[in-house]
């Protein structure tokens, strides 16, 4: 019997395109990227090293559901991280009434 491969959740779709945008849109592409994978994998050590331990619930299920969080975290610290640079760009752009 041959199992097939589930499909890819519409919103993990979405969360990887918004991701891929905000890194070619941020001014510092690879210091984004770095804060983005940080916090995929901080969140994936978080839910998914404690299920595995503890053997609670679905494995497939958690792991589905830990990497869409994880997704959506990386999301929001790139959409943190490219929002602070364009913060400061417009704090030090300020021009001197000379």
């Amino acid at each position: 019997m041959q199992s097939t491969q589930p499909a890819t959740s519409p919103l993990g779709i979405l969360l990887i395109v918004a991701a891929i945008y905000l890194v070619f849109k941020s001014p510092k592409r690879l210091q984004t990227l770095g804060r983005m994978v940080v916090g995929f994998i901080a969140t994936v050590l978080v839910f998914i090293i404690p299920g595995a331990v503890l053997r609670m619930g679905d494995p497939h299920a958690q792991g589905r559901i830990g990497y869409l969080v994880a997704l959506l975290v990386a999301v929001i610290v790139g959409w943190w991280h490219t929002r602070s640079l364009r913060g400061t760009s417009k704090d030090t752009s300020v021009t001197r009434g000379w």
